[in-house]
């Protein structure tokens, strides 16, 4: 089975490390999951406690706590390339 799902990539130029997708499980909460993770990353560059957690931990609690269900995908870099 072949499915095509759209997804929230969360990116930063400022660190390459934060690089990855969320894709929620109906496609209905998208938006409202793109505007919480929007939110949630600039609280966690703003907010003193929140760079306590890694960002995508961060932003994941968020959605959670908004009913919001998702998958998160990292990417994965081998040495190779």
């Amino acid at each position: 089975m072949v499915i095509m799902k759209n997804c929230i990539w969360v990116i930063s130029d400022m660190n390459t490390w934060i690089d990855f997708c969320i894709i929620t499980e109906s496609e209905n909460d998208m938006d409202r999951a793109k505007e919480i993770a929007e939110a949630a990353y600039n609280d966690w560059w703003e907010v003193e406690d929140a760079q306590c957690e890694p960002i995508a931990d961060y932003i994941g609690r968020r959605l959670y706590e908004k009913g919001i269900e998702f998958d998160m995908y990292f990417k994965n870099e081998s040495e190779d390339e």
